[in-house]
């Protein structure tokens, strides 16, 4: 076509550039605002180390013993105080020889639910 030219473009122009700068500048911000405000001191993963820990224990339990486990509550510290994180324990029968076992986590500073464990435990 007549005075149309076919330019070929390669690489960034410095307005594509300065945007994706800007992009990423923002998107560092918002991470390092969101770590900030997140309690200090406090490993992530201790909470699931504290559910694992309370689910172990439980499976070495004998069956008949599992039902007075219901409503008690388990802390990764030796007081509640000193603790950041709880496990709550919710036991049921939900068939025949058949107990359901709940352990729901929870951050202890903001009193937030952060995940929950169910398993089915049969009489042997």
């Amino acid at each position: 076509m007549p005075g149309q030219q076919n330019i070929r473009r390669r690489g960034f122009t410095l307005l594509e550039v300065a945007l994706a700068l800007l992009v990423l500048a923002a998107l560092l911000v918002a991470l390092t605002r969101n770590s900030a405000g997140a309690p200090s001191g406090k490993d992530p993963s201790g909470g699931t180390g504290l559910v694992h820990k309370v689910m172990l224990d439980l499976e070495a339990q004998p069956y008949d013993t599992l039902a007075s486990f219901n409503g008690r509550r388990f802390y990764d510290g030796d007081a509640p105080q000193r603790s950041s994180w709880a496990v709550d324990l919710a036991v049921f029968q939900s068939g025949v020889d058949l107990l359901q076992v709940d352990a729901t986590l929870t951050e202890l500073e903001s009193g937030h639910a952060l995940a929950q464990v169910c398993t089915l435990r049969s009489r042997r």
